[in-house]
């Protein structure tokens, strides 16, 4: 899918991408009956039933695309997928992805992973999910409206997902970073994953990141680093890491 021509926009207003990007999708479902009942029924309770009143990452639409639904996003989900090799990396694992947004990156790898458990405390999203995930008939995606703090499980994941949840700018990330990390560390398989994207670098300052990567460090043995440079302006300049738990 063609994203608007974000290069002109990455000085402007991203509620201004999010409008163009809505107001394309829907130019693009004329022709999709089955698809525009999906959107109308996703836009019904992301923008109208909504009961969620904290900060909208989506900007007025969605924050994640996802093609095979004809949705644009801020972020694009197949060049982030595909810049972090992702689908080799959760081939038959059991995933967790921590901050699943309105689920679209995890059900995009629901064909080659064993099963994704989607964290998400936002619970409009998490319906939004559901909606995508019953359409496209995947059944091994479960979304559960937690925030990473309060979700508790028997089980272990082989990979976890840690896309820019570290911390929040919303205020609804309470634990410390060490402290986010050590529950990520739990969570995982001796030899597990961790596969970390940071915030955008005009939310995370050099120092703070640097933080963040000696805490990684401590905790995990670093198999790979490196800055992302593909997707949208929102998706560049990134830093991408994968962990591997001992």
């Amino acid at each position: 899918m063609v994203f608007a021509k974000d290069a002109l926009f990455s000085r402007g207003s991203t509620k201004r991408i999010s409008l163009i990007n809505r107001l394309r999708d829907y130019v693009g479902l004329r022709d999709a009956p089955t698809l525009f009942s999906l959107h109308r029924k996703m836009s019904e309770r992301l923008f109208f039933d909504r009961t969620w009143q904290s900060h909208d990452y989506g900007e007025g639409y969605f924050y994640q695309s996802f093609d095979r639904i004809g949705v644009r996003g801020l972020r694009d989900t197949k060049a982030r997928v595909e810049a972090m090799g992702l689908r080799d990396l959760l081939r038959g694992k059991h995933v967790i992805d921590i901050g699943s947004n309105a689920g679209f990156l995890s059900l995009s790898l629901a064909d080659v992973a064993k099963e994704v458990v989607g964290l998400e405390n936002n619970p409009d999203l998490v319906a939004v999910g559901n909606l995508a995930r019953d359409y496209l008939r995947v059944h091994n995606v479960t979304f559960v409206t937690s925030s990473f703090e309060d979700f508790t499980t028997s089980k272990v994941a082989d990979v976890i997902l840690s896309f820019a949840n570290h911390s929040t700018y919303d205020g609804n990330t309470k634990q410390s970073v060490e402290e986010y990390f050590e529950k990520c560390k739990r969570l995982l398989h001796p030899g597990g994953l961790l596969i970390f994207e940071s915030h955008h670098p005009t939310y995370e300052s050099p120092e703070a990141l640097q933080h963040v990567v000696l805490v990684i460090e401590r905790l995990f043995h670093i198999r790979e680093r490196k800055v992302l440079m593909a997707g949208t302006f929102f998706d560049r300049g990134r830093t991408y890491i994968v962990a591997e738990r001992s």
